[in-house]
Formats: structure tokens, C-alpha cells, sequence
């Protein structure tokens, strides 16, 4: 029987675009050169961290 090919796992396989605002741009290439990387890697590890849970974006009240 021939081999079955499968398809390499695609790591980045969304595309996504976003408009910020000019400030929001200067603080990530500022983020990004401090750190030695690009602007799109800020973004990715934002967006993993938020995904995560280490940045939560809705602060939802505990009940009592």
C-alpha cells in the first residue's frame, strides 16, 4: 500500500487584520525593538496570553 501523505500542521494559518490607532502602533514597535522582535510576535503573545487567561479583557465580578 502507498504511504498516505498528510498535511504539515500549519502553525499560522489565519490571517487578521486590525487598525490601531497611531499610538497604540508606536507602543508595539516600542515593545517589539525592546525585545528584539517583531511588532505581528507582540501581537501573537498578546493575543496567547489574553486566550489564557493571564490578562483576562472582561473583569467579571465574583458573586458573594
Amino acid at each position: 500500500m502507498p504511504a498516505t501523505k498528510t498535511k504539515p500542521q500549519d502553525t499560522a494559518g489565519h490571517r487578521l487584520s486590525v487598525s490601531l490607532t497611531e499610538e497604540q502602533h508606536v507602543q508595539l514597535a516600542a515593545i517589539a525593538r525592546t525585545n528584539r522582535v517583531s511588532i505581528a510576535w507582540v501581537v501573537r503573545e498578546a493575543i496567547e496570553r489574553l486566550l489564557q487567561g493571564d490578562m483576562p479583557l472582561f473583569h467579571i465580578r465574583q458573586p458573594r
